[in-house]
């Protein structure tokens, strides 16, 4: 049987003078070959630019700038507490033991957040609360830090603009998107999906920004929500995800007494450079009624209005601990009426403590704390002093 078969002028296609497919019916329906791709080849000459990431903890760099990255957790299990700190660290250069990486080379580093969820209270309590945790006047505008509010915005496409046009108008150089899935319609539309990461990546890499997104993970199982999560899983640069720990919800052989009541765990799950160590914070209530995220075992080189070592005096000492009352309290719980007090974070409310012990305040009782003597005495000569009104 005879068999034909097809010869070229050219030994090498590669040389040939390209003015039709050489195989003329290769995948023709794709319509490849018109298709430019002088611009998508690999400039050899152009050099290396490594890495440059925006925070560190301890040695270890992440967030890098122009990619994604993801904070994920189910609902109600810290994700906005693990954003206030980063953008926290991000403004004021350090937050607990997270430091804001690029201060040589983007000193004054300007946070849009994009806030599609919340009502405008809870807006507002996370601007005053990253502020407080900044050292900034939450009273005031500022600058650097900027929230575009878009819950009222009806259709996930408006949404989608607003964004686009308030990145042009901040020119920020970190964006945090709390609530992407409401910039899409359908979350498990791999149609629509698709082009929203795709826009997000541009996006990040146009601007020169790192562009952190919040994605909630499904009730039952550990796995960021629908096809969108699924897409932003295979293309950012890293995941963080948040659990809330609950000791009463723990078996007993389980509970850690040197841990308070509810603490949250931060856990780097994904990673293309060094792994980040998992680390734990909670929330202390002040004065002003929102909670402030503390960082549990933070190391003490803090901005000033963190430090704990700049001594209070002997009567700021006397009207933190006189909290306590008449009741004997473990270190988390006098810990917290403190701050409430005080307005201070949890390190700071744990000098006290320790202040008050050395100044005979308190008295301690294996891991129980009490009013000694000499605070009792003061305590009702400070409520007969007070006023009585008629």
């Amino acid at each position: 049987m005879e068999t034909s078969e097809k010869t070229y002028e050219h030994e090498n296609p590669l040389k040939a003078d390209l003015e039709g497919p050489l195989y003329d019916d290769f995948l023709a329906g794709d319509q490849w070959f018109d298709i430019d791709v002088s611009q998508d080849f690999l400039d050899f000459v152009e050099p290396y630019r490594p890495p440059r990431y925006t925070l560190r903890r301890f040695d270890v760099s992440f967030a890098n700038v122009g990619e994604l990255h993801i904070i994920s957790g189910k609902p109600g299990h810290g994700k906005t507490g693990l954003m206030s700190i980063l953008i926290a660290s991000i403004l004021c250069g350090k937050y607990g033991n997270t430091e804001y990486a690029l201060q040589s080379e983007r000193p004054r580093p300007i946070v849009l957040y994009i806030d599609t969820e919340q009502g405008k209270d809870d807006t507002i309590a996370f601007k005053n609360r990253v502020c407080t945790m900044a050292g900034l006047d939450y009273t005031q505008p500022i600058e650097q830090f900027k929230i575009l509010r878009l819950r009222d915005t009806e259709s996930a496409q408006d949404r989608w603009r607003k964004i686009l046009k308030a990145v042009w108008m901040v020119r920020p150089t970190d964006i945090f998107l709390d609530g992407v899935l409401d910039v899409v319609k359908d979350y498990n539309d791999q149609v629509e999906c698709q082009p929203i990461v795709r826009k997000c990546m541009n996006l990040a890499d146009h601007f020169d920004s790192s562009f952190w997104v919040v994605l909630h993970e499904n009730p039952m199982v550990d796995k960021l929500v629908g096809v969108l999560g699924s897409i932003f899983q295979r293309k950012v640069a890293e995941i963080f995800t948040l659990r809330k720990v609950k000791q009463s919800d723990l078996k007993p052989n389980d509970r850690d007494s040197s841990l308070p009541p509810i603490y949250f765990v931060v856990k780097q799950v994904k990673a293309r450079g060094r792994d980040v160590d998992d680390w734990k914070f909670e929330y202390m209530l002040n004065a002003a009624g929102w909670g402030i995220p503390s960082e549990m075992n933070a190391q003490e080189e803090l901005p000033e209005h963190q430090k704990t070592d700049t001594r209070p005096t002997d009567e700021e000492v006397k009207e933190a601990v006189m909290v306590i009352g008449h009741d004997t309290l473990s270190k988390t719980s006098l810990r917290q009426k403190i701050c409430g007090k005080m307005g201070c974070g949890s390190a700071r409310a744990g000098y006290f403590i320790d202040l008050g012990i050395a100044l005979e305040y308190l008295r301690k009782d294996g891991d129980k704390y009490a009013a000694s003597e000499n605070l009792l005495d003061d305590m009702i000569q400070f409520d007969e002093d007070k006023e009585v009104p008629f």
